[in-house]
């Protein structure tokens, strides 16, 4: 078996090596054509691409025709350097993974590879003159094909990975050590931060097996149509966590409504609440804090609702003024990361917890790529900002897009129990 299994290996590497070839030979052969040759390819592409994707193309005047391939093949040059180069860079991955150890390393190396030929290929323009050129743009819009097309392929390996798979969706315990003033105070503290309305299993767990003081949840438990349903999940989970330590709950922007799945070209616009859901929350035992604080014995603890309604993304500045001026050590929940160095960190509360960006939902080199509100590579998705600010990756994943060496997490937050120390 062993011998017919290694004869199967050895036949996709020789086919895998074979596409390879064909794909560097095929951008060679593009890239060798002169300038002129070149135009009348990509220009050729675009008519064809023209007439089968717009309407009437046929009848339009010649004018109005050359202006619309003049236009577009712009894009489909782009579009062509995308695409080639991704093929190869995923081809590259799949041909690398065909052995299982340091995936990771062999992730990167296929990127590594794919930009390398890149360069290789706008030197080999640049030599051959006659209307051709080397282009820096070129070379970093092939070296972003490879990027994603090597992700997906990396995706879908992990998730088709069974073993991998369970390791990968796994909820991890994040322990962070925080130094007190007081010499005296203790306290443990976790974070449970956009659930999305999925399955609370691992999350219970851990929090059984910690025994915190307090269960904070900043946001994006639930999503806005579930709050309507007495029966959700998140109501479920919300009572369970009241029934382990007091537990403390602020609004995310998807409690609200604030969000557009699927139509990032539509401003997001908040929506009123279900009418009973405050009311529902209030009969699990956990606390709402909307845009207010309450004492727990020597604390003071505020939650800061979700700020983003299309037009600005900016937290109530007068509930986050009036907290500020209350006494005693102040917790504050506050959903969004971004809001801490221009709002939060000029005033004096001592603990603020966030979640929203999923930890940059893609994790490379220890940094997010993307998170909402902060754009592409963003600066505030883990960890311990200005050392009185916890950013939580969060539990679910609402998006389409999987979590890439980013695991989920249960964040715990212990003051006092140890010098100043942090460890993920």
């Amino acid at each position: 078996m062993n011998q017919k299994n290694n004869r199967i290996l050895l036949l996709i590497r020789i086919v895998l090596l074979i596409l390879i070839a064909v794909n560097m030979a095929f951008i060679f052969q593009m890239s060798h054509q002169n300038g002129k040759e070149s135009t009348e390819t990509s220009q050729n592409v675009t008519t064809v691409i023209a007439q089968t994707t717009i309407k009437d193309f046929e009848q339009k005047e010649p004018i109005e025709q050359n202006e619309i391939i003049t236009d577009l093949n712009k894009h489909v040059r782009s579009a062509a350097h995308f695409v080639e180069f991704g093929t190869l860079g995923a081809l590259i991955l799949l041909f690398l993974l065909t052995w299982k150890e340091r995936i990771f390393l062999r992730y990167l190396g296929a990127i590594a590879i794919t930009f390398l030929y890149a360069c290789t290929d706008e030197w080999h323009q640049k030599l051959l003159g006659d209307g051709r050129a080397a282009q820096w743009i070129d070379i970093g819009l092939d070296t972003l094909g490879a990027f994603l097309f090597c992700t997906l392929v990396l995706t879908v390996y992990l998730i088709c990975t069974q073993k991998r798979r369970r390791k990968f969706f796994a909820v991890k315990t994040t322990h962070y050590y925080l130094k007190a003033d007081q010499k005296d105070f203790h306290l443990r503290v976790a974070i449970a931060s956009d659930l999305h309305g999925m399955g609370h299993e691992q999350v219970l767990k851990i929090l059984k097996d910690e025994k915190p003081d307090l269960i904070l949840i900043p946001g994006d438990l639930m999503e806005d149509k579930q709050m309507a349903d007495p029966n959700n999940s998140g109501y479920q989970f919300l009572k369970s966590c009241a029934a382990l330590a007091p537990t403390y709950y602020s609004f995310g922007n998807h409690e609200i409504g604030c969000y557009h799945k699927g139509k990032p070209w539509l401003k997001p616009t908040p929506k009123p609440l279900p009418p009973k859901a405050k009311e529902y929350i209030a009969q699990t035992g956990a606390i709402l804090l909307d845009n207010e604080s309450i004492a727990h014995g020597t604390l003071r603890i505020c939650g800061l609702n979700s700020g983003l309604n299309g037009k600005i993304n900016c937290p109530d500045l007068a509930a986050l003024k009036e907290f500020d001026s209350s006494e005693g050590f102040r917790i504050l929940l506050c959903h969004h990361p971004e809001y801490f160095m221009p709002y939060i960190q000029k005033t004096g509360i001592e603990l603020t917890v966030c979640g929203h960006a999923h930890g940059g939902q893609w994790r490379i080199f220890g940094r997010g790529v993307f998170a909402p509100g902060q754009g592409i590579f963003p600066k505030y998705t883990s960890g311990v900002l200005d050392g009185r600010c916890v950013i939580s990756r969060g539990v679910g994943n609402h998006t389409a897009y999987p979590r890439i060496f980013n695991a989920p997490e249960v964040v715990i937050v212990h003051y006092g129990e140890q010098e100043a120390k942090n460890n993920t």
